[in-house]
């Protein structure tokens, strides 16, 4: 596989390749002692035929490819704190609508309880004064017919 000093070549169409997206060092059993890597390898994905391939990364490379997961991984947890409190918000929302719903409802069962009570003496008022009005009749018509 053909490296530049920061570029990999994809070994299926040729396309150079800047940054791996995942890579590990590579330990030998007789370099361990020393604590350090012997080499690093990386996975990269190309842009152009979207295939994946393995290929060595070098130990300063990777470090320099490293940064910007850590990057990366403050920007989604700052992310999640956000949608975290949005989430919290609107429960809170939420609680206080169904609560305000409830008063509604109660509100529009005593305002329909009322306008019930209200029909009902409106009916009985009615009645009453159409047995007035009849009475009334009753008294002015034998006057009337004296009258005549």
């Amino acid at each position: 596989m053909g490296e530049n000093a920061d570029l990999v070549q994809c070994p299926k169409c040729g396309k150079e390749v800047a940054a791996p997206t995942r890579s590990w060092p590579v330990f030998f059993k007789l370099n361990e002692e020393n604590g350090k890597p012997q080499f690093s390898v990386g996975v990269f994905e190309c842009p152009e035929c979207k295939s994946k391939f393995r290929a060595r990364v070098d130990p300063e490379r990777e470090s320099k490819e490293a940064t910007p997961v850590v990057g990366l991984v403050e920007r989604i947890n700052s992310i999640r704190d956000g949608l975290t409190q949005s989430l919290n918000t609107l429960r809170a929302k939420l609680k206080m609508l169904e609560t305000e719903r409830s008063s509604l409802l109660a509100e529009v069962s005593e305002l329909k309880r009322t306008a019930e009570m209200r029909a009902d003496a409106l009916e009985a008022e009615v009645g009453q004064l159409r047995q007035e009005i009849k009475s009334m009749r009753e008294v002015l018509s034998p006057s009337e017919d004296k009258v005549t």
